[in-house]
């Protein structure tokens, strides 16, 4: 379980921003296509790679990927005007926003990993 976690923890580091260029990181703040490019990555990055990583089968990664791609949407929208709001004139809270930001994320990726997997073995 901890290795998975471990995984997710990698996988979300590299959908997030390694697959995130400097022009979707700066226009999905302000133009919903570049958000919706970057959350439909992301998404496509852990369809592809959960089911390999996690032994989890085709239809569990699709799920997880999904419920965790939406949550994603709403995460970065709702942080992304914060970080707009804040980024020339409250670097503290700027920098806050983006701790809230990948804590939320990190948190409902394993939340929904955990749930996940107890669901598949109560079965």
């Amino acid at each position: 379980m901890i290795r998975n976690l471990v995984i997710i923890f990698v996988m979300h580091f590299v959908a997030g921003y390694f697959l995130q260029t400097k022009k979707i990181s700066k226009l999905k703040r302000d133009k919903k296509q570049f958000l919706f490019l970057h959350v439909g990555y992301y998404t496509l990055f852990f369809i592809v790679f959960s089911p390999i990583l996690l032994d989890l089968t085709f239809m569990q990664g699709v799920v997880f990927s999904l419920f965790n791609g939406v949550l994603h949407l709403i995460i970065d929208y709702y942080t992304g005007q914060l970080k707009k709001k804040y980024h020339e004139n409250d670097e503290l809270k700027y920098k806050f926003t983006v701790g809230i930001d990948y804590t939320l994320h990190l948190s409902i990726l394993m939340v929904s990993y955990i749930t996940l997997m107890n669901q598949i073995t109560a079965h």
